[in-house]
């Protein structure tokens, strides 16, 4: 019997990509394979939904190629986004342990390609290998800390120290002032949905930022030319209190 030249490559760009997951990271080859035979690839095209809230919870994703927004739809229309999944990080975990459908919208910020691994199988191969248990808490875990983050983001009073705290988040520690390039990796409309803002107060916070020279912009990427002296303007509007 021939081998099958597409799943066989298939199957490949699968492992390869699981081996770069975080949650999948030092697993054995065996188990990478495993876990191919049942996964599954899907295109996305960018504004294309992966899954709606309440939809049922299947199985979990890992992003191969891309930006994956997942958000929640406020009682006013307002799109509060929860996270930006990019390019190895897993997506949707959390909403296997019960029989309740997914928490939140998952939509393609751009073109993006994930895999899906299927609730079932998975679980299957868990019992097989106890440390999948514990490779799920730890990228829960992973996922509860960047939601913590981001509320905490959120406590903030106003749309300028949410982008402040969004940028230093982002340099190193403590920051200096030599200047840092941040590659933003959203559209503003996905970025002012982060902050829990609206577009329109972003870019005047752009222009304001760009106009007074703190920062330069560069297609898709931000120019921080001192972030000590935008850490002490952050300092300021929190009345001291770092975050």
């Amino acid at each position: 019997m021939k081998a099958n030249p597409g799943g066989e490559s298939r199957n490949t760009a699968i492992i390869y990509s699981l081996r770069r997951a975080s949650i999948f990271d030092g697993l054995p080859e065996e188990d990478l394979a495993q876990v191919a035979g049942y996964a599954s690839l899907k295109s996305l095209a960018k504004g294309e939904y992966l899954f709606r809230e309440d939809d049922p919870a299947c199985g979990f994703y890992v992003v191969r190629r891309g930006i994956i927004n997942v958000h929640r739809v406020s009682a006013d229309g307002r799109e509060q986004v929860i996270h930006l999944f990019r390019v190895g990080e897993s997506l949707a975990e959390a909403a296997l342990a019960g029989d309740r459908g997914y928490p939140a919208d998952a939509r393609a910020v751009v073109t993006s390609e994930v895999i899906f691994i299927p609730k079932k199988e998975f679980f299957d191969h868990q019992r097989e290998r106890n440390d999948l248990a514990w490779r799920m808490l730890s990228s829960l875990s992973v996922h509860l800390r960047s939601l913590v983050s981001s509320l905490e983001s959120l406590k903030l009073k106003d749309t300028e120290t949410r982008f402040l705290h969004w940028i230093l988040r982002r340099c190193p520690k403590p920051p200096d002032s030599t200047s840092i390039t941040i590659e933003i990796g959203m559209s503003k409309a996905a970025l002012a949905g982060e902050l829990g803002a609206r577009q329109e107060t972003l870019s005047r916070i752009f222009a304001r930022f760009r106009d007074t020279g703190q920062i330069g912009i560069q297609g898709t990427s931000l120019l921080i030319r001192n972030p000590s002296a935008l850490h002490r303007l952050f300092e300021n509007n929190v009345g001291g209190r770092d975050i």
